[in-house]
């Protein structure tokens, strides 16, 4: 075991606790998401705090079935509802018993704010699922929350609609044309001398 494995293992023996929930599941949406999480966890109550999204503002609830690793009966599910500045609310539950920092143990709900009664302060799962439905992956919670991007993709000047499956680079997609750019740098640097090189040209398509 390594010294800072240790000394957490020492020092926060409780991974369940709500506090370590509560940032293990606001660490996993930024990282997610492609957030900057900063330097360091804010001190602020974290379920009231706002993502720094485009499309929305995001704020994230948590409740776990446990909260220590000795408890045998899981708890009643009950979120509360924060005094927050987002348009959107996360719903997050835990249902695992050791670390929740794997997503794959986590449902969501991602619930309007608007559609929750003002001064409603807490809500069970139940009635969340009655109203919501059965909740989303972590996986399916971030292809909802990701901002559209564009795709670039390298085509041949003269096959652009059907580029060869053999071509070593028709069809390679990319995030950035800056990303699309340098790939087709280093081709045209290396092959300069020959005649026998491809042209090629860096397509914009639709967000997706």
């Amino acid at each position: 075991m390594s010294e800072l494995a240790a000394f957490l293992q020492w020092n926060t023996p409780n991974l369940l606790a709500d506090e370590i929930r509560d940032a293990s599941c606001h660490w996993l949406l930024l990282k997610g998401l492609g957030l900057d999480p900063g330097p360091g966890r804010p001190s602020a109550d974290l379920q009231s705090l706002v993502l720094p999204m485009e499309e929305c503002q995001l704020s994230i609830t948590t409740a776990a079935f446990y909260s220590a690793p000795e408890q045998h009966e899981p708890n009643p599910i009950q979120f509360r509802i924060p005094l927050t500045a987002a348009n959107t609310l996360v719903f997050a539950l835990f249902s695992g018993q050791t670390t929740p920092l794997d997503p794959a143990e986590w449902s969501f709900w991602l619930v309007p704010v608007s559609k929750l009664h003002p001064e409603r302060q807490t809500m069970g799962l139940n009635p969340l699922m009655r109203a919501f439905g059965e909740g989303l992956t972590y996986g399916a919670l971030l292809e909802q929350l990701k901002p559209n991007r564009a795709v670039f993709r390298i085509v041949l000047d003269e096959e652009s609609a059907n580029p060869s499956t053999s071509d070593p680079l028709a069809g390679q997609e990319f995030e950035s044309y800056d990303a699309a750019y340098d790939v087709l740098e280093r081709y045209y640097a290396d092959v300069c001398c020959s005649d026998e090189r491809s042209y090629y040209r860096i397509e914009e398509l639709s967000s997706v």
